[in-house]
């Protein structure tokens, strides 16, 4: 029997693996469906380009996580960017956020936010959808210009229907002096938010803090072994290639309505069913490689306009310049859709509008095409939606009760960064390595206790 089995080796399973060594504990195993690590986190080489599955960039608020990174690979083969992303509206290009950067802007687009600043509703205590939140905080003008049309692409969902706790550090808030102050002049707002820097490997796309990861662990990694069923009552885990292991534990970083649905459960647990209550949308990527050199200085641009079907377009060779050929240019592309209500004919005319509506922005033409890859995401973004909501901390402490820790972006079923990742995979393995220690302390302190109590039968 195994220990801890972990399913996953994405950047939270690996992270898992990588700290449970580091506390010098080996009894686990890492199960991978795929024939390759790091789940979404893998590039793809083609005519002379590196493709990622989007823009994962790594943005770095936390002193511990830096020093990871610095110990996986030398800090010095990452580039450190300062952010330069826009947004299209109007046929303008407005830098980011929007909600500070109003200059140059058609006259009622300013005048609709300021008023609706104003007049936002900032008696509203609570606000339980994402829209209301928006009226409390921004009002209804930079609702309407942006947040609104802009994030019911991003979740291809109704925002009165989701909450709005994924918001946090995720969405800069501003004030009616800078608001007014950046309408009547530009200034740069390169240090706003989140992401106003971030780190992206020198050369080999962002597969390369993988590899570079796998090369720390020492366990093996057992690869091509998709888990499809998974027995609560005997612990043990059936995958696909026939394949069986028994665990004492099992640490979770696969979607987390994948595991609820392929658990086989006690009757008088429900956790089966929950696995329909959470909703997630995917996202198709098109990438495309130019043969122009610089279309833009931007990192990428948002675009909020119903015309547009994409969401974002990224240019990797501000990025990183060795992801593309000498001269040329290379894009991404992201599109939302709830998969359940795309056909495959369907998602193969919407990546065809993206692209063309792409070269028609971007002023190119099919022959400046050098090469195109297209990704697709099934788990992009989880849906705060409001089952998730109330229910979702009970479902994980269920899972714990079942001695399953289910962790991580898909696992937690949350919005996070990378960062978050790794920090996701050293919390709960030690939390766990606390556990496991004292199960062994107390089984040495009742091994001693019974020894006590046979001395003394026998002195008797």
């Amino acid at each position: 029997m195994t220990e801890v089995v972990i399913l996953g080796a994405g950047l939270t399973g690996l992270s898992c693996a990588y700290h449970f060594e580091k506390n010098n504990f080996f009894n686990f195993k890492v199960f991978e469906k795929n024939d390759r690590e790091g789940g979404l986190l893998k590039s793809f080489k083609q005519d002379g380009f590196t493709f990622d599955f989007t823009g994962h960039l790594l943005h770095i608020s936390d002193s511990y996580f830096l020093s990871f990174l610095d110990n996986i690979s030398k800090l010095s083969n990452f580039n450190l960017v300062t952010r330069n992303s826009g947004i299209y509206i109007d046929k303008k290009i407005t830098p980011y956020p929007f909600q500070t950067n109003l200059y140059g802007l058609p006259q009622n687009i300013i005048l609709d936010s300021i008023y609706g600043f104003i007049n936002r509703k900032k008696s509203l205590r609570n606000p339980k959808t994402f829209n209301e939140w928006v009226l409390k905080y921004f009002g209804s003008g930079i609702g309407k210009h942006f947040f609104f049309p802009y994030n019911k692409k991003l979740f291809a969902f109704d925002v009165k229907k989701i909450t709005p706790s994924w918001t946090g550090r995720f969405v800069p808030k501003t004030n009616l002096k800078t608001i007014i102050k950046n309408a009547i002049s530009p200034k740069s707002q390169n240090n706003v938010g989140y992401n106003n820097k971030f780190y992206y490997p020198k050369s080999g796309g962002i597969e390369y803090l993988i590899k570079n990861l796998k090369n720390k662990i020492q366990n093996k990694i057992h690869k091509n072994h998709n888990a499809i069923n998974i027995d609560l009552i005997n612990k043990i885990i059936y995958f696909e290639n026939g394949h069986k292991e028994k665990y004492k534990y099992l640490i979770s970083t696969i979607p987390l309505n994948i595991l609820l649905k392929s658990l086989t459960e006690p009757a008088n647990l429900n956790l089966h069913k929950s696995h329909s209550k959470l909703l997630c949308n995917s996202v198709l990527n098109f990438n495309l490689g130019f043969n122009v050199e610089k279309l833009t200085k931007k990192h990428w641009i948002y675009f909020p306009q119903k015309e547009y079907p994409f969401y974002r377009i990224g240019f990797w060779n501000n990025v990183s310049p060795t992801s593309v050929q000498k001269s040329c240019t290379a894009i991404y592309g992201e599109v939302s859709y709830l998969p359940e209500q795309k056909t495959e004919k369907q998602i193969k005319n919407l990546t065809e509008k993206s692209i063309n509506k792409t070269l028609k922005n971007l002023k190119l033409k099919t022959s400046n095409v050098i090469t195109k890859k297209i990704l697709h995401l099934p788990h992009a973004y989880v849906i705060y939606n409001f089952w998730r909501e109330k229910n979702l901390k009970s479902l994980l402490e269920k899972l714990k009760d079942l001695s399953i820790h289910s962790t991580g972006r898909y696992g937690e079923w949350k919005y996070s960064s990378m960062q978050e990742a790794v920090l996701d995979g050293k919390k709960v393995v030690e939390n766990m390595l606390c556990k496991l220690n004292f199960k062994k302390q107390h089984n040495r302190i009742y091994r001693s206790q019974k020894g006590n109590e046979n001395n003394i039968k026998i002195l008797q």
